[in-house]
């Protein structure tokens, strides 16, 4: 075998020495089954079976330099722990083995004879690269092929792409679970503040028909602003509609300043507008509506609502919404009667707008307005021209709530972005930035091990999380 080279301990031993006829690497490792006798039955019953020590037989001659060669290779054989062995028909596995008893040979002849018995005590063999597969922060799953002929231990490192509550991976029916899978995710907000408690009792700061503050949206056509509203038995209600010089909406209006916040800010950038309202007609000729409307402080119409019965040949009340004097949603009333009564809310959250009426939300959304601020509130009621104006038209009471959404702060959750987790089950270990965390592990888990064949890891998250880039490393190894 003058060909066949030996690495030991990262120094050739085939320098110095030729490996003869009889090298043998066995086929497996050695096996131990446990059987069990039951009753009268013949034969046995089956337990289970354990992978023992691998050892190769590795027969040498020493040609020349005997003395010398033997003392060098005496050397490199003085290990107290398996280090790598590997052999030149297979330059892509590694042993880890150590020699096994006395390395003795036959000093008789005029070359020195003998043979290495390694000990693998673990049995296998391994490739000396690691193989890796990743889902690129995409895919819940991972596809990857194990060519070896034995399990092996799985390495998966994530990197969280979201804050997340837990992790969870999954590896033919073993699974790991890191962190709190009831974790949800979490801000603190600094105390809302109610600026308007009772609509009613402002209702003499109010300013009546002010035309910097139309409340219909223009796509509803005109409204005169002419006319009176009073504070009465029934709430904030118009007492007189006017006139309109144009077939058009007659009515008034009356706008309120938002009132300053403790810290002496006006204007509010999230808010929360409630109102308790009545809005009716009984008899087929009323027309009209009553319109609830934020203004910034320009007077641009932010968010509408209106409740509104425009057809004088048909009792059809509906409810619709604007938002930057867009038409957003439009709903037929389905009440009991004809329009509408009870409570009402309209919300401005940054960009996003939610109006709430009965049982129905609707939350739409305008990203050129998450800075805008409320300024002004305006309350508008109408009726068609000529046509007799609505039974019921007023509000009864109203709230304004400043939410300080702005200046929130994020609860950290169990993994924050850019986390490195490393559940590596070779070593039964799992760390977060390389701090272990087996405390945190779900006590069920086990290590993930690789059958050979094709592979598929789960990743699991949090509900509210998005999926980490994650790596998947083994190392193939042979019996």
């Amino acid at each position: 075998m003058s060909n066949f080279n030996v690495f030991f301990n990262g120094q050739e031993l085939t320098k110095l020495m030729t490996v003869t006829v009889g090298f043998n690497r066995g086929v497996i490792a050695e096996r131990t089954n446990t059987t069990e006798k039951v009753g009268n039955s013949k034969g046995v019953v089956f337990m289970d079976t354990t992978l023992g020590a691998k050892t190769i037989d590795m027969p040498f001659v020493v040609l020349k330099n005997k003395l010398e060669n033997c003392m060098k290779i005496a050397s490199i054989l003085n290990v107290d722990s398996p280090q790598e062995l590997t052999f030149s028909d297979q330059p892509d596995i590694v042993y880890y083995a150590m020699p096994d008893g006395a390395v003795d040979y036959d000093d008789i002849y005029r070359h020195g004879k003998g043979t290495i018995k390694w000990l693998v005590p673990d049995g296998h063999s391994y490739s000396k690269t690691e193989k890796t597969a990743t889902n690129n922060g995409t895919a819940k799953t991972i596809s990857f092929t194990n060519n070896g002929t034995d399990s092996t231990p799985v390495k998966v490192t994530t990197e969280m792409t979201s804050q997340n509550g837990f992790l969870g991976l999954t590896l033919n029916g073993r699974y790991y679970q890191i962190g709190n899978p009831t974790e949800v995710d979490g801000v603190q907000l600094p105390p809302s503040e109610m600026i308007v408690p009772d609509g009613a009792s402002i209702f003499g700061k109010g300013q009546l028909n002010n035309k910097s503050c139309n409340p219909l949206p223009s796509f509803m056509g005109n409204l005169s602003q002419t006319g009176t509203v009073a504070k009465t038995a029934n709430g904030i209600e118009v007492t007189d509609y006017g006139t309109s010089s144009v077939k058009s909406w007659a009515g008034p209006s009356i706008t309120w300043t938002f009132p300053a916040t403790k810290d002496g800010k006006i204007g509010a950038r999230s808010f929360f507008l409630w109102q308790n309202t009545d809005f009716e007609t009984w008899q087929t000729p009323e027309a009209g509506f009553q319109v609830h409307t934020v203004h910034d402080k320009d007077g641009k119409r932010l968010f509408s609502v209106i409740l509104m019965d425009q057809s004088g040949a048909v009792n059809q009340s509906k409810i619709i919404a604007f938002v930057n004097d867009k038409k957003v949603y439009e709903a037929n009333n389905n009440w009991t009667g004809v329009g509408y009564r009870g409570f009402m809310s309209m919300t401005k959250a940054g960009n996003n707008f939610v109006l709430v009426y009965g049982n129905t939300t609707k939350t739409f959304v305008d990203t050129t307005l998450t800075d805008s601020e409320g300024y002004f509130y305006t309350v508008g009621f109408g009726k068609w021209y000529n046509n007799p104006a609505p039974q019921n038209n007023w509000v009864t009471q109203w709230t304004l709530r400043e939410d300080k959404i702005d200046s929130w702060i994020d609860i950290p959750n169990f993994f924050n972005v850019g986390d490195i987790v490393v559940a590596d089950s070779e070593t039964d270990d799992v760390t977060v930035n390389g701090v272990s965390v087996l405390s945190r592990l779900d006590i069920g888990g086990e290590p993930l091990l690789s059958p050979p064949g094709d592979n598929e890891l789960g990743i699991v998250v949090s509900d509210f999380a998005t999926i980490p880039k994650t790596t998947v490393e083994i190392r193939e190894r042979w019996l």
